[in-house]
């Protein structure tokens, strides 16, 4: 059986101002949920750190990311700090593609401020105002409600428990369903319509892949999508 290649974005390192990396662990869920990892890196042709996070990339370098994008049977965006023109640019190609996407953290926020993609500064995130525990190193720190859509499908149940490592919430608006929020009603996840998997949770299912049974779902489900992709 040939395995799905799944695109992960290297995220750039503010402190070093030197690396563009991917920690391990996304590495190894995809790896243990059947597919094969290969690392996606900005083809600027100047660092990294000159590069203003948000601004859509000069034309020159759709082609080259879209050729990329191709590689992949799937695409899966990591936390992180801030993204970058672009990982948009393989977000809109992908998205137009309708190749399967995963985000994560900073990655589902990202694919939730979609709308503003053209604007100087995509990032309409807020701060997480809230009695609630948002930010922990703790394996759970709260339960979400799950609501509906695809998520629903694959957990098959109502409420899970949640690790969190997160300072900042998406906002609401029409590009996507919310399909699980946490008692602060905190966005939780999201799904994109009309498409055959994009969907964006704010924990970090890879960092609790080896003992909690949705982590592990929801990469199966993510690996089993990309694998019908390639078979088609």
């Amino acid at each position: 059986m040939v395995k799905p290649i799944i695109g992960i974005v290297g995220r750039f390192n503010n402190e070093t101002k030197s690396k563009s990396f991917v920690y391990d662990e996304y590495r190894l869920a995809i790896i243990k949920a059947g597919g094969i990892p290969i690392l996606l890196l900005p083809i600027y042709e100047n660092d990294m750190a000159n590069i203003s996070p948000f601004f859509p990339d000069n034309t020159k370098y759709q082609n080259i990311t879209h050729h990329m994008v191709h590689l992949c049977d799937g695409i899966l965006f990591p936390g992180g700090s801030s993204w970058y023109g672009f990982e948009q640019e393989i977000y809109r190609y992908a998205y137009q593609k309708d190749i399967p996407m995963l985000g994560i953290c900073l990655g589902m926020q990202m694919i939730g401020c979609a709308p503003y993609f053209n604007n100087q500064n995509s990032d309409h995130t807020i701060l997480v105002d809230s009695p609630c525990i948002h930010k922990t190193n703790s394996n759970y720190a709260h339960t979400i409600s799950i609501l509906g859509g695809k998520l629903k499908k694959i957990f098959k149940t109502d409420v899970i428990s949640v690790n969190s490592r997160h300072i900042s919430c998406l906002q609401a608006n029409d590009s996507f369903f919310i399909t699980a929020v946490s008692l602060d009603n905190v966005i939780e996840a999201i799904e994109i319509p009309n498409k055959t998997f994009i969907i964006g949770v704010q924990w970090h299912p890879e960092s609790n892949y080896d003992t909690d049974e949705y982590s592990q779902l929801l990469f199966q489900e993510f690996i089993s999508v990309c694998h019908k992709k390639t078979a088609n």
